[in-house]
């Protein structure tokens, strides 16, 4: 049986650190080496990891290591911050991406 930390290194091939994955996971309050069970992969905090993982992908660096590069094209990108979109949606969080920020600039109105 697999635990949550090899559910969500089968995302995506890239090699994520650790440190990175067991951030995401504390964050949203999911054990890592919990054994996955059909409600946990269905569960709103596991599928919260997945879009914060696929958010984090989305904009990490092409990279090469030991011989094997691991790269993504804007489209690829793009995908994976839609689909981290369509889960922040389904599981009702708020959209993690960054914001404009609005506001007068200057010193007459």
């Amino acid at each position: 049986m697999a635990n949550v930390l090899e559910a969500l290194k089968g995302i995506n091939s890239y090699p994520v650190p650790l440190r990175t994955l067991s951030e995401i996971a504390e964050r949203r309050g999911v054990s890592l080496d919990e054994t996955t069970t059909a409600g946990i992969l269905k569960g709103k905090d596991f599928n919260l990891c997945r879009a914060d993982l696929l958010l984090w992908l989305s904009y990490a660096p092409n990279i090469t290591q030991g011989g094997q590069s691991y790269s993504f094209t804007d489209e690829q990108r793009t995908d994976m911050r839609n689909l981290a979109q369509q889960l922040y949606d389904e599981f009702e969080e708020e959209d993690n991406a960054p914001k404009s920020i609005y506001g007068y600039k200057g010193k007459r109105l």
